[in-house]
């Protein structure tokens, strides 16, 4: 049995360790990472799936992440919820599983 691994690189912008954004094929992207242990600047993909942010972002990159980030920071939960994520176009049915902070 032979298993398959596929590598990607991406170079972006990592927030806490924890988070890359990072443009892929005209596509601004957040991804959720984890950081490998005694290698400076290696993070490998977390456990969850990416979140599109923008598609063919125009302008500085770095200032819209630092925008975006600075945005989403000054906004409370049920404001995202309502503001950004009920009101997006083309967004599907979504099971946001809230009951397992319970």
């Amino acid at each position: 049995m032979v298993l398959r691994q596929d590598f990607y690189i991406y170079q972006g912008y990592v927030m806490n360790e924890s988070y890359i954004f990072f443009l892929d094929e005209g596509t601004l992207w957040l991804r959720h990472l984890h950081k490998v242990a005694h290698v400076d600047h290696l993070y490998i993909d977390g456990d969850t799936g990416g979140i599109i942010l923008a598609e063919q972002p125009q302008g500085n990159v770095n200032e819209l992440i630092e925008s975006i980030v600075d945005r989403l920071c000054r906004m409370d939960a049920l404001t995202f919820l309502t503001d950004i994520l009920l009101w997006t176009p083309e967004r599907v049915d979504m099971n946001l599983k809230l009951d397992r902070f319970q």
